[in-house]
């Protein structure tokens, strides 16, 4: 099968830089309100619930949310949803509602700090390195994602589309800390949601609506008749609300 290619223009490679250019414009704007460690680990614990929200939101908007999920859904169809009403809202709703007003109130930098003053140093030690390879191997993966993106749309070499993403990230958290890295996650969310729902539309229109996407997915057999599912387990649990099986 033929790699995709996009013949991109000279717009293209604008609007690209432009973006590009905000990214690390806000860098350059939050360096001027960093004078501590305080304001560039925690942002002087100053920013608008509004933008903590957004960008905490944004946060599970990123490649391997859109891409991966994407493709989980082309393999396993509607269940895939159960991800984010079971799995990651609860998780977000909790620890926004009851954990974040003990590590808010607490004083503390960081997880791995907060596990420290409540648990000790076996335990700091522990959550510091579990987090560390976690940040390590989420990073990886997002940035082979944007490499591989960028290889596949754009034709740039995997090694130099890497290099590049590296370098415009770590280039605007030096200079603005936490809070050059949120007011970043709020523009993303933007971009995200301003791309992702004229895409869905125009997904939709081309198969002919939900109508036709079922009709299409169906005519795959048995497969496609259990990706319209959205809870497969219904037939295992004996209700026939998608709900209460659960």
């Amino acid at each position: 099968m033929e790699a995709i290619r996009l013949d991109a223009q000279w717009i293209d490679y604008l609007l690209i830089a432009i973006y590009f250019i905000f990214v690390l414009g806000i860098g350059w704007f939050a360096k001027r309100g960093v004078s501590s460690s305080i304001e560039f680990l925690l942002s002087g614990r100053s920013l608008p619930a509004w933008v903590t929200a957004l960008a905490f939101v944004s946060a599970n908007l990123g490649a391997v949310e859109i891409m991966g999920m994407s493709a989980t859904g082309a393999q396993y169809g509607m269940p895939t949803m159960h991800y984010f009403w079971i799995g990651a809202v609860p998780a977000m709703l909790f620890l926004g509602v009851v954990m974040m007003p003990f590590y808010y109130g607490s004083k503390v930098r960081s997880v791995p700090e907060f596990m420290r003053k409540r648990f000790g140093t076996g335990a700091h030690l522990v959550n510091a390195l579990s987090f560390a390879i976690a940040q390590i191997l989420i990073a990886g993966v997002n940035l082979f994602l944007l490499g591989t993106i960028v290889n596949r749309l754009l034709g740039w070499p995997l090694w130099i589309a890497l290099v590049v993403a590296a370098v415009i990230v770590l280039s605007y958290i030096t200079l603005g800390g936490l809070t050059a890295a949120i007011y970043n996650e709020v523009l993303q969310f933007f971009v995200i949601v301003a791309a992702l729902l004229p895409l869905t539309i125009i997904g939709l229109n081309r198969v002919g609506g939900w109508e036709g996407l079922k009709e299409r997915v169906s005519s795959d057999g048995m497969l496609g008749a259990e990706q319209l599912s959205s809870w497969p387990g219904e037939q295992l649990s004996g209700f026939s609300n998608p709900v209460l099986s659960v």
